[in-house]
């Protein structure tokens, strides 16, 4: 059989059994969240909804991505479809740290689902378990000319890779207010992340990126489709997004941090791909960062101002928001895969910006009062 066809296959058989497991996982999580009453309550300020609805969704994730991957890695080299190549060795080896690093995360956000745990304990958790990652050696080492920056020494991309990390895996978790929106945004960046390195065949990172796609689809699914009266439906919570958050900043990452034969990226147009599938979560934090400062609030005290909120202010249910908020972040990548090969990407990246703060300013001129949210 020829090598790219068992290639597909595999992956596909990946995608496939974590949809599977990870839906077995969910009905167990729904069964225990309903039979110990750990629910997400409703109440009068930020929540939309107005039935309890279990929280532990993400508790999926890492079980099954882990499972998957030490299973099919396990029987490729039982039955000698790999063979040890020194490549795969080390890219292995990143993954494993990345399971450990998710490890750290996934305890923190169990704990978090279940006490609400103060956000300063969550951010030095969050720290240390990117500094694990950076560790291992997954770090920002090259740009490829974004932003006019190339090479970068370790002194300054260790750092900014761990501050990259925390920001990517907040802004995950920020923008999870509404049914299928972090997950469903997660799904276009996931799906990008895996055909690049399907078209580049790195085989460990693409297996990562689809059995972690399956497993994210499968809980999508239940959180969109699934009912609080039926007892089918549960939220991600903070084990979710901070997991979720992680694995997608190791493949980010991986895209630019490897030398000589180890690389990836072979110019900047990745960049702009993956940066447009998280455009929206990762200015939103931005602009509710500035925003908080500016009215002298906290920058880290909730509030009613997330994009989803917005959007909601001008009319929309909860529905409406999360489809044209995921159908916005799809048109965005798509448009850039376009235009990426006709113009530069740094005029790219500022077009991208200013299309955001164009539709920011649109939305501000159409909202509400906060009372008059839709809940769903």
């Amino acid at each position: 059989m020829d090598a790219n066809i068992r290639n597909y296959i595999i992956l596909a058989a990946d995608f496939i059994t974590a949809m599977m497991l990870g839906a077995v996982l969910i009905k167990m999580l729904l069964h225990v969240s309903y039979k110990n009453r750990i629910f997400d309550e409703p109440d009068a300020t930020r929540r939309v909804h107005t039935i309890p609805v279990p929280r532990l969704g993400g508790v999926s994730f890492l079980p099954t991505l882990l499972t998957v991957l030490t299973f099919t890695v396990g029987f490729l080299y039982r039955f000698g479809v790999l063979t040890s190549p020194v490549q795969d060795n080390v890219l292995l080896i990143r993954v494993a740290y990345m399971l450990g690093s998710g490890l750290i995360l996934y305890v923190l956000g169990i704990v978090d689902d279940l006490t609400d745990l103060d956000y300063k304990i969550k951010f030095v958790v969050q720290i240390a378990a990117s500094a694990l990652l950076v560790s291992g050696g997954l770090w920002l080492n090259n740009m490829y000319g974004v932003l006019g920056v190339w090479r970068i020494p370790f002194y300054i991309g260790m750092p900014l890779t761990l501050v990259i990390m925390v920001f990517i895996t907040n802004a995950i978790n920020m923008i999870d207010g509404i049914d299928g929106l972090a997950s469903g945004l997660s799904i276009v960046t996931l799906g990008v992340l895996s055909v690049i390195y399907i078209f580049e065949r790195r085989f460990v990172f693409a297996m990562t990126s689809v059995t972690m796609l399956g497993a994210v689809f499968s809980f999508w699914l239940f959180n969109v489709f699934g009912t609080a009266e039926k007892k089918t439906k549960l939220y991600m919570g903070d084990t979710g997004s901070m997991t979720l958050g992680l694995v997608l900043c190791f493949l980010i990452v991986s895209l630019c941090s490897f030398t000589s034969y180890y690389s990836i990226t072979r110019n900047c147009k990745y960049y702009i791909l993956v940066f447009s599938s998280l455009l929206i979560p990762m200015l939103d934090v931005i602009r509710l960062f500035f925003t908080r400062l500016i009215k002298h609030k906290s920058p880290f005290k909730a509030d009613l101002n997330h994009i989803h909120h917005r959007l909601m202010r001008c009319g929309l249910s909860v529905k409406q928001t999360r489809w044209a908020i995921i159908g916005a972040d799809i048109v965005l990548v798509l448009l850039n895969a376009v235009l990426c090969r006709l113009i530069d990407v740094n005029i790219l990246l500022v077009l991208d910006v200013l299309i955001y703060t164009a539709a920011q300013i649109i939305i501000g001129r159409k909202m509400k009062p906060e009372d008059c949210l839709k809940r769903s």
